[in-house]
């Protein structure tokens, strides 16, 4: 007769071995439907002078550090970026840059694409915007990992310290959404980028009455205990973060920062314009809800799937090409909306 002790202590090891066959089973059928542990990749960028490229902001989070610097991507592939004393970058040369510039400005808000990040400054459309329209002056307020709340936080301080745009320019693409809520996904995505530099990212939610309420936390990502040992436990994590990107409803806040973006700009009499540079439903739905709020919107989706519009195999921006088709997509618009503007 087995006593009870021995009873338990059969009970537990046969109850190990159902779940270590359970788990064993998982892992081997995540690993055959393609999972693998996660891996945090390193960013191959070489920065000079300095290694940094990123300073922090009270505010934005993060921002550029100023100067002019050389980046190599994967030890081949090298461009050029001058980033001004404001942290903005550069749309014409800079000795061309003066304190005493009355020129009417045209603001443009955006990511990486708007910064121009892999190509050269020159290269950039809002420099051959700049270059189109020479009697006004371009201001690029894009940045790396920004979203259309960076934008929103933007507009709010420069219309406290810069002289009033003739326009203001909003690019949008659909993966900003989950940049302006910071979900797990996009922290997972982040967490290669203190490499250069420290970063901070602010995030938003809505009020019951629509209104925008900013928070601001660290790029810390909390992993799941095993995820870069266990392809199931990896494959878990991605899920509940899918999970998660249905349930947080991410777009509905970034028409919430659009529309105070919108308000901010018919309070001083500024003219916003939403243009879009990615195409999809979200895309799609966004563009409908500023057509509602009154606003002009502008189509400047080229397809980067397209070799000759990216700059792969070494990054998967958009290509000088690229910029050149986005430059000409906007050019025509800003003719008639600036000729409307001139005549009010």
């Amino acid at each position: 007769m087995l006593s009870r002790r021995t009873k338990i202590l059969i009970y537990l090891v046969y109850l190990f071995l159902c779940v270590s066959l359970f788990v064993s089973a998982g892992e081997l059928l995540a690993r055959m439907t393609g999972h693998q542990p996660w891996v945090v990749k390193q960013l191959d960028v070489k920065v000079e002078p300095g290694g940094r490229f990123y300073a922090k902001h009270p505010t934005l989070g993060y921002t550029a550090l100023p100067g002019q610097f050389k980046v190599t991507l994967d030890d081949s592939y090298v461009f050029t970026t001058t980033n001004l004393s404001d942290s903005l970058r550069a749309t014409h040369p800079l000795d061309s840059y003066s304190k005493q510039n009355t020129k009417p400005q045209i603001w443009i808000f955006g990511d990486s694409v708007t910064y121009g990040w892999s190509v050269n400054d020159e290269e950039t459309f809002p420099w051959l915007l700049q270059k189109d329209f020479p009697d006004y002056e371009v201001v690029n307020f894009g940045f790396m990992g920004y979203g259309t709340l960076h934008s929103l936080i933007q507009v709010r301080e420069a219309f406290q310290h810069r002289n009033k745009p003739r326009l203001v320019i909003l690019n949008y693409a659909s993966w900003q959404d989950v940049r302006n809520t910071f979900i797990r996904g996009r922290r997972k995505m982040l967490a290669i980028a203190s490499s250069l530099g420290p970063v901070n990212q602010p995030y938003a939610g809505l009020t019951k009455d629509g209104k925008v309420i900013i928070s601001m936390d660290t790029i810390q990502y909390r992993e799941f205990p095993l995820m870069r040992r266990s392809a199931l436990v990896n494959m878990i994590e991605e899920t509940y973060d899918k999970y998660e990107e249905r349930h947080v409803d991410s777009h509905t806040v970034t028409k919430g920062i659009v529309k105070e973006i919108a308000d901010l700009c018919r309070s001083q009499g500024v003219q916003l314009i939403v243009a879009a540079i990615t195409s999809d439903p979200t895309t799609s739905d966004l563009l409908e809800f500023a057509h509602k709020e009154g606003l002009k919107t502008v189509d400047m989706f080229v397809d980067l799937n397209v070799s000759a519009n990216n700059n792969l195999p070494f990054d998967s921006h958009p290509s000088a090409l690229a910029h050149r088709q986005y430059a000409q997509l906007l050019r025509s618009h800003l003719i008639d909306l600036l000729q409307e503007e001139t005549k009010r």
